[in-house]
């Protein structure tokens, strides 16, 4: 059965040569699509351009993607060509855009490298639209796994915030991650015990496990809310 992982960073440009992004490399998801592999899913790979972590031909098919809108157009299609028994979105996307960049007299700039003769510069930055909100729409009958990456708080606010993202998107499960938890992870389902990881290969193991485990049945085994 075909699964879906999307990972590594997106990117959003300033200009032709500077872009905004951050610093996910895409290993997690690498070591996902590798468990999967391993246990006999067909796997897909929508993976950052700027990835680096290797991935191995042979393990998935793998679709890149470098912005926010790359990722939502590649996924719409996907869900248009038959049945996925998961997706697992660990990409590390951006949260804003470059709307506008303007020079201190108000001078719009708009082609090409921005030279430091321009001076100081003032970008605009727009919210991007959230990938995570159409996946159920376009997947009605697959697991969909989240992540939160969380910096402050406790972990109590951590789970909280994964049992939302949970609730308003309709998933099956969130996997919690950041500095909150430092090198570890844990697994928040839907319905069910969380599941605490050490480490990034832990975690692959422990979600090929979990999706051999209910793949007989699918998404009966969860509230579709």
């Amino acid at each position: 059965m075909r699964v879906i992982v999307t990972c590594g960073p997106s990117s959003e440009p300033i200009d032709e040569v500077r872009s905004l992004t951050n610093f996910s490399t895409g290993e997690l998801g690498a070591l996902i699509c590798t468990e999967l592999h391993r246990r006999g899913f067909e796997v897909i790979c929508l993976r950052s351009v700027t990835a680096t972590s290797l991935l191995d031909s042979a393990i998935a098919t793998v679709i890149p993607f470098a912005t926010n809108a790359d990722l939502t157009m590649a996924l719409e299609k996907l869900s248009k060509k038959g049945k996925v028994l998961a997706l697992f979105h660990a990409a590390a996307l951006c949260d804003y855009r470059v709307t506008e960049v303007a020079t201190a007299d108000g001078k719009i700039l708009t082609h090409g490298k921005i030279p430091t003769s321009c001076g100081p510069l003032t970008m605009t930055l727009q919210p991007t639209e959230k990938v995570i909100a159409h996946l159920r729409s376009w997947f009605p009958s697959t697991l969909l796994v989240g992540w939160k990456y969380e910096i402050d708080g406790s972990i109590e606010d951590a789970h909280a915030k994964a049992h939302q993202q949970i609730t308003k998107y309709q998933l099956d499960a969130s996997i919690v991650n950041g500095k909150v938890l430092g090198s570890k992870f844990d697994f928040i389902p839907a319905v069910g015990v969380v599941e605490h990881l050490d480490s990034k290969v832990l975690l692959a193991l422990f979600l090929g496990r979990w999706l051999v485990s209910i793949r007989p049945v699918g998404r009966t085994l969860v509230p579709s809310s």
